[in-house]
């Protein structure tokens, strides 16, 4: 890539105009040829048009600037590397304290859910065996009710038939007498 040279004959200023908005002023002669680069961005405007600047003026080094963050973050890396190691341990450490918890919390619940199933099973059979009870006195109540109500319904229809239908007199006999 090509190095383009900018005449200046003084370095390139910032400028903030009246509407908030900035421009790098670059003087390229004696007599007044002036270039404004305009940064319109009402939130970083101030921020690129004072790198723009550094950059024209020449005091924006990339690469030494980033040799320098190189150096800094293969440092952080290195203050960090031991730290990660015991964050990681610590980690792995809770972790497997919070799955034993977890399988003790587990193992309880079931052997309380177990607990709760065989008192419910047994407190069924003794309602059951209650209620047997019970339903086998009331079918036998009940079987004696409905046998005299059909035997009182037998004598009321008996009765009543009597009534519609009453018997026949017997015959009369007849008596014959010799003479």
């Amino acid at each position: 890539m090509a190095t383009l040279i900018i005449p200046m004959t003084v370095p390139a200023t910032v400028e903030k105009q009246s509407d908030g908005t900035y421009v790098v002023r670059i003087q390229h002669s004696e007599g007044g040829d002036v270039s404004l680069v305009s940064f319109g961005h009402w939130v970083f405007g101030e921020q690129l048009a004072t790198a723009y600047a550094a950059f024209i003026n020449g005091e924006a080094t990339l690469q030494a600037a980033g040799a320098k963050f190189d150096m800094q973050l293969d440092k952080a890396i290195a203050e960090a590397t031991p730290v990660l190691t015991d964050v990681k341990a610590d980690v792995k450490k809770a972790l497997s304290e919070a799955r034993a918890e977890a399988d003790k919390i587990i193992a309880d619940a079931k052997a309380e859910a177990e607990k709760i199933l065989v008192d419910a099973d047994a407190e069924f059979k003794k309602l059951k065996t209650a209620c047997g009870g019970l339903y086998e006195e009331a079918k036998k109540q009940a079987e004696v009710i409905l046998e005299d109500a059909r035997t009182e319904a037998a004598k009321l229809l008996h009765t009543a038939a009597a009534k519609i239908d009453p018997p026949k007199p017997a015959p009369a006999k007849t008596v014959v007498e010799d003479e």
